[in-house]
C-alpha cells in the first residue's frame, strides 16, 4: 500500500519538505509582519497625539508612545518572522 502523505511531487520533494502552497503561506505571514509593525507605530503615535491634545502638552506623549510603538512592532515583526521558520527542520520528537 502506498503512503499517499508522503508521496513526492512534481519536484521530487515529499509534502513534509515543503512546497508551493508551503512558501506562498510563508509569504502572507512575512507580508502581515510588515503590517503588523506598520499598524503598531502608527497606533502609537495616534494614541500619543490624542493623550497630547487632551493634556495640552508638547508632542511628548506622541514621541514616547510612538516609540513604544515602535519598540512593540519591532518585537511582533520578529517573533512572526521567526515563527514562519520554525517548522522547517524536524523536531527531536519527530524523529523515529
Amino acid at each position: 500500500m502506498t503512503d499517499l502523505h508522503n508521496k513526492p511531487d512534481e519536484a521530487g520533494r515529499g509534502k513534509a519538505g515543503g512546497g508551493y502552497w508551503q512558501s506562498r503561506f510563508k509569504g502572507l505571514l512575512q507580508v502581515g509582519a510588515g503590517n503588523m509593525f506598520a499598524s503598531s507605530v502608527i497606533a502609537g503615535l495616534v494614541i500619543g497625539f490624542a493623550l497630547d491634545s487632551w493634556l495640552d502638552t508638547a508632542p511628548i506623549f506622541m514621541l514616547i508612545v510612538g516609540a513604544l510603538g515602535f519598540i512593540g512592532g519591532m518585537r511582533n515583526a520578529r517573533n512572526s518572522l521567526l515563527a514562519t521558520g520554525r517548522d522547517d527542520e524536524p523536531r527531536d520528537s519527530d524523529r523515529s
